[in-house]
């Protein structure tokens, strides 16, 4: 009778961690910017839910099973180091901080149901992950091939996400575990093999060939090479593990050495031939990338102690600017700079959020749990886990919600002990065990104090929709008003600040405006916040103020030649003529990054400018 009802138990709480997975599907078109908030409010309902089932589950059934270990200490430590810095600089508990504490929670919940006697809880979660993978590539392929729309209007395929980065990104997290699924799980046929085993084993098998058929059909459309990269590396982890764990390679390996090296030669020449193929095939992009990391670089060592959860663009910003404004900047810099939302490299991004100290408990979470799960036989996560690793130091999935879940599941099934044979020491006394059994409820019950918040989130997201109508119909004054209803729950949001800004510009409140476009410069980097700003103050008639903001926007990214029109515009208000005529010259003469209709009209505009003052 017990087991009977462990099993329910478990079925229960899988459907339940299976409808956090499925928060990858989710948008709601009632929703502004529904693709990402569709995801937040879904992954707040399924994590209330969650917590209903699974806290009376853990207090009554589970408690004697908790084994720590060292990374559960390590992912609270930095859990906690990240708010508190991010409440030192923002004095808000933003929407990253408050995904971040879910987020945590969750793969604590995660970490008492996967242990060593809850086999079926962790083996449906498994097939539920791999499943999302293939529900993924086939909406892919239904979009190239027209039977239903893209969530972007500029790219065929995106899957349940915004663009194709983010989507190929989870084909190819998914790529490695369902591969295993295709080539180790073994159907068997021993008589003494129930039947229901060998249905099982089939169904999985088929399951991880249909998966990978699908998506080796639909990522190299996608044309992201950070997702072949990731999906290859992730491959290759769980190859060179599984064989340096079978005995008939290893002995293979001693007998044939010198084959085995020349293998090992070609190979990685053929490794060093796609990195140069994937560097050549969008070269720009790639530079662009590696020079974002340079001044992330220097963006760390300005602010060691971090800036915040979701305050990287303003603080990478305006080092940026610096760099440019003191000469530093080479022409092939300043022509392939742009004003970088995301470092296009989580580890840096997360040292300059967060601080040195807590990148390294981070880091150091992370080589962990990959230890433990290698020791733990848990390949196929690990190599998931790998693949979604090295995604992250070429692309921003951390900064997409999605994957910050599937980051917390595959380190929580990393982590499960399957070895039921060995006693297991535990790693903490039991007062720090009976110390968290009273943090979870106390988890629980704040989250529940949010969930008004919550409701009054959801409706600001709402109406910002119906209120973009107004501001887009130019009725700005009545926007505003609307605006500034939202703006407390909305302050995290860049497009939201932008428009609440122009409305406000263009309802002549330039003061109220030049305060909203400074909270969205802690958030971004965008030089437009800068020039919106720059009219303010010259609206104002505070032209030094004025003439600060376009020359920020110019050294922020010198390729852009908007700066200099304003500029320009600027001194023949002042009446300097010399310096007008300078920025004039510059937009002149300038090639722009992309040529434009825009371009035009501003040279016609000054050229005409210059004719009449001469």
């Amino acid at each position: 009778m017990n087991r009977i009802y462990n099993q329910i138990v478990d079925i229960l709480l899988s459907l339940l961690v299976m409808m956090t997975l499925s928060t990858v599907f989710f948008f709601n078109k009632d929703l502004a910017y529904s693709i990402v908030s569709g995801k937040y409010f879904w992954f707040y309902t399924s994590m209330a839910i969650l917590s209903v089932v699974a806290i009376p589950a853990i207090i009554i059934n589970r408690r004697e099973r908790l084994n720590f270990k060292l990374p559960d200490l390590l992912i609270l430590l930095f859990c906690i180091a990240a708010v508190l810095i991010t409440l030192n600089h923002t004095g808000r508990l933003t929407n990253k901080c408050l995904l971040l504490i879910l987020a945590t929670v969750f793969y604590y919940y995660l970490r008492i149901f996967f242990v060593g006697k809850s086999k079926l809880i962790y083996g449906l979660c498994g097939l539920a992950f791999v499943i999302t993978g293939l529900v993924e590539a086939i909406w892919g392929l239904m979009q190239l091939y027209g039977f239903t729309y893209s969530q972007h209007n500029l790219f065929k395929i995106t899957g349940s996400f915004f663009n194709p980065g983010p989507y190929s990104g989870w084909l190819a997290m998914v790529f490695p575990m369902a591969l295993g699924y295709m080539i180790f799980n073994r159907k068997g046929h021993k008589i003494t093999q129930s039947l229901f085993n060998r249905i099982r084993a089939t169904s999985v098998k088929i399951l991880g060939t249909l998966t990978v058929l699908c998506i080796s059909t639909i990522l190299p459309s996608a044309m992201s090479r950070a997702s072949w990269l990731a999906a290859l590396g992730g491959c290759a982890f769980v190859g060179i593990i599984y064989g340096l764990k079978n005995k008939k390679v290893t002995d293979y390996f001693k007998r044939h050495r010198k084959r085995v090296f020349i293998l090992l030669l070609i190979a990685f020449t053929l490794m060093i031939v796609v990195f140069a193929g994937l560097f050549l095939l969008k070269k720009d992009s790639a530079l662009g990338r590696v020079f974002t990391w340079k001044i992330s670089l220097q963006t760390i060592v300005k602010h060691p102690f971090g800036v915040g959860l979701g305050n990287f663009s303003g603080s990478y910003g305006n080092v940026q600017a610096e760099y440019f404004a003191s000469g530093a900047g080479n022409e092939r810099e300043k022509y392939i700079a742009g004003g970088a939302e995301y470092a296009f490299n989580e580890y840096l991004q997360i040292c300059i959020e967060t601080g040195i100290i807590p990148f390294l408990i981070f880091f150091t979470f992370v080589i962990y749990v990959l230890v433990i799960g290698i020791r733990n036989k848990n390949i196929l996560p690990a190599g998931s886990l790998v693949s979604l690793l090295i995604f992250a130091s070429i692309s921003y999935p951390f900064n997409v919600l999605p994957f910050v879940i599937a980051f917390v599941f595959l380190s929580a099934f990393c982590m499960a002990d399957n070895n039921n044979d060995k006693p297991h020491k535990k790693l903490y006394p039991k007062f720090v065990i009976r110390a968290f059994l009273i943090t979870v409820p106390v988890s629980f019950v704040l989250l529940f104090k949010f969930s008004s918040f919550n409701f009054q989130f959801y409706y600001a997201y709402k109406y910002w929709k119906l209120t973009t109508m107004l501001h887009y119909n130019s009725m700005h004054r009545e926007a505003a008003v609307e605006y500034a209803m939202q703006y407390p729950y909305l302050q995290d949001e860049l497009d939201f600040l932008l428009e609440y800004s122009i409305s406000l510009s263009r309802s002549e409140q330039y003061r109220k405006s030049n305060e909203i476009l400074r909270q969205a410069m802690q958030i971004s980097c965008a030089p437009m916040l800068y020039n919106i700003m720059g009219r303010n103050y010259q609206a104002l008639k505070q032209y030094e103020l004025a003439e600060q903001c376009f020359k920020k926007a110019a050294n922020l990214v010198p390729n852009r030649l908007y700066p200099h029109y304003l500029l320009a515009k600027l001194y023949n208000e002042m009446g300097l003529k010399d310096k007008a005529e300078t920025e004039t010259n510059v937009v002149l003469t300038k090639t722009p990054k992309v040529e434009s209709m825009a371009v035009e009209e501003m040279r016609e505009e000054l050229r005409e400018l210059l004719r009449t003052k001469n």
